[in-house]
């Protein structure tokens, strides 16, 4: 039997060792941005946790109208106007549990630096590449290292040695005036601003390498928490790189579009 779990603020949830979703962080999750008692790009994030249930055969019987009414009621009893609401589907038994639950918006920086790590790749073959799983315990503890040497995030490489991602977010960087980012196949998530900013202007998708990135003129990582953030340094073990993104006359343009497409997207709660 699955069910849907709202954990409200100031209460936690049970979890049965036993079970997967517990053991084995058999699981995926969607973190959706609320801005003003409004959701911002539900249908993405819905359609992206139904495709990732679907391909893990995790049962969701439930229709996004319940899942919706679940997250209004979280919102007005906790009476949260801005955040992050986050989705957390777990196998349970035969059958699943979703939990509904909110969480503060991290402050997000004007620009960013990030860390280069060439040490532990990810495999874009990996059964678990392009979704968003409760096996994050890689990403957690290589963002945490690059949190505390004084870093935004962590940029990471896949086992071909080309550019991914961060760990939480994708990446983008302009090259000879062109928007780049990764294709899907170099193992990366199928980000919700990633893919609008597809759809809003010309984006190059391909498998890149660290000399792609000698000769940008700007880099930025998206996320739906910090929308689009400028990356102003990327350091490596044998380099550094440097760049002014914030003030790349890109950089304003896809705010303008990104802000334009949240502003149709988002549902009043």
């Amino acid at each position: 039997m699955s069910e849907i779990i709202i954990v409200y603020s100031k209460e936690t949830a049970a979890l049965d060792p036993t079970q997967s979703g517990f053991a084995h962080g058999f699981g995926v999750f969607e973190t959706m941005k609320l801005v003003d008692g409004r959701l911002c790009f539900w249908k993405a994030h819905w359609n992206r946790l139904l495709a990732s249930a679907r391909f893990f055969e995790l049962e969701l019987p439930f229709a996004a109208d319940a899942v919706l009414a679940a997250i209004r009621k979280l919102v007005s009893v906790d009476v949260i106007s801005d955040g992050m609401i986050k989705l957390s589907l777990m196998r349970d038994g035969a059958g699943t549990r979703l939990f509904v639950y909110a969480r503060a918006a991290a402050a997000v920086p004007s620009t960013a630096s990030l860390k280069l790590d060439e040490i532990y790749p990810i495999n874009q073959r990996s059964l678990l590449a392009g979704h968003k799983t409760h096996n994050y315990m890689e990403n957690m503890a290589l963002y945490q290292s690059a949190r505390a040497e004084g870093f935004f995030d962590t940029l990471r490489m896949n086992t071909n040695g080309e550019i991914a991602e961060t760990t939480t977010g994708n990446f983008f960087f302009i090259k000879n005036g062109q928007l780049c980012t990764p294709s899907l196949d170099s193992g990366i998530l199928p980000g919700v601003i990633r893919g609008d900013l597809l759809k809003l202007c010309d984006v190059s998708q391909a498998r890149y390498r660290l000399d792609d990135l000698k000769l940008a003129e700007a880099a930025f990582m998206t996320n739906s928490s910090c929308g689009l953030l400028a990356i102003d340094r990327l350091v490596g073990a044998e380099s550094t790189l440097e760049w002014e993104s914030r003030s790349h006359p890109l950089f304003d343009e896809l705010s303008i579009l990104l802000a334009a497409a949240e502003g149709e997207c988002l549902i009043t709660l």
